[in-house]
């Protein structure tokens, strides 16, 4: 494994935790709820805040729940960084007349953090004195969300999303919960601005050890065109996204903007190409007889190895 991957597993697992346990405060301690969800949002780029058409609206802009017209259980698994963490997905959405209604969970998970130190800790590091592995550790955050979406006009859906957070750490347990909200503005057929407001209430987050950690509010802002493509059989959807407002660790600073595009052909193939700041994505998915589908993407990444995620959905 890279050396970049552990400074990237210690920062979303292990200094950020420690900071909040040492100070009450963590700086990037909203890391680990903002990997996504699903195969077909990476494949675009993660740029899906004014799409959010698919049970993953929970997440992305609970606003999208309104528009369903089916029900749709959907589960992801993606290596992240190479296979270094395990992002898994569950989520379940269903339209009723007074609105949409989705309940979602996302579990973050990293097994076998080595933890060493010198065989003399007393005397300095030399060929007579190397590191040893001392234990290994295990962290894994979970993200339960419960989520609502209904239009209140023709052209403007809103929704809100409570989540529950439970993170099991190395260095300790601690739970909290925020909000989020939601909206898709549609003023022309095909076209869609969405804005989601994540942390709403400033996402509090307390440890056992008396400590807590905040997460503070941030914005992300996008806009989606889909246009038909009749001589093709198919239809393109580009979109892009911005997010603002997001204390990320320093690896990341460079993902506020997305961009995306997806083409589907005759409503079974679907091809994605995307970025994440300056990684690039890209996707593919297939439906079968309009009950299932299957969807894979990638997230290149030369400093800490490709990300890789693969959904599976089921409609009835």
């Amino acid at each position: 494994m890279k050396p970049a991957v552990y400074r990237t597993i210690l920062a979303l697992f292990v200094v950020i935790p420690t900071t909040a346990v040492g100070q009450s405060k963590s700086r990037y301690g909203g890391d680990p709820l903002l990997v996504g969800a699903g195969a077909r949002s990476l494949g675009m780029g993660s740029a899906f805040v004014a799409i959010s058409d698919d049970a993953t609206a929970i997440y992305w802009n609970p606003a999208g729940l309104a528009a369903l017209g089916r029900n749709e259980l959907q589960i992801q698994h993606a290596e992240q960084f190479g296979g270094s963490v395990n992002h898994d997905v569950f989520t379940l959405a269903s339209p009723f007349p007074i609105g949409g209604f989705g309940i979602g969970l996302i579990r973050l998970g990293v097994a076998g953090i080595k933890l060493t130190s010198l065989e003399n800790p007393g005397s300095p590091a030399g060929p007579d004195n190397r590191p040893v592995v001392t234990s290994e550790k295990s962290t894994t955050d979970y993200s339960l969300y419960l989520s609502y979406g209904r239009s209140v006009r023709s052209d403007l859906r809103v929704g809100v999303s409570f989540k529950l957070i439970w993170r099991n750490l190395a260095i300790g347990d601690g739970s909290g919960y925020g909000v989020d909200v939601g909206a898709l503005y549609s003023p022309r057929p095909g076209l869609t601005v969405g804005l989601a407001i994540r942390d709403l209430t400033r996402t509090r987050i307390s440890f056992d050890s008396g400590s807590s950690e905040n997460i503070p509010p941030s914005a992300w802002l996008g806009i989606a065109y889909a246009r038909p493509l009749p001589r093709v059989k198919g239809e393109i959807t580009l979109s892009s996204s911005l997010h603002l407002g997001e204390q990320k660790s320093s690896v990341d600073k460079r993902q506020g903007f997305r961009i995306g595009a997806e083409y589907i052909y005759q409503s079974v193939l679907a091809f994605r190409l995307g970025a994440e700041g300056k990684h690039f994505t890209a996707g593919t998915g297939v439906k079968i007889m309009d009950r299932f589908s299957l969807d894979l993407a990638l997230l290149e990444n030369g400093q800490l190895d490709n990300t890789y995620k693969v959904s599976a959905s089921l409609y009835f």
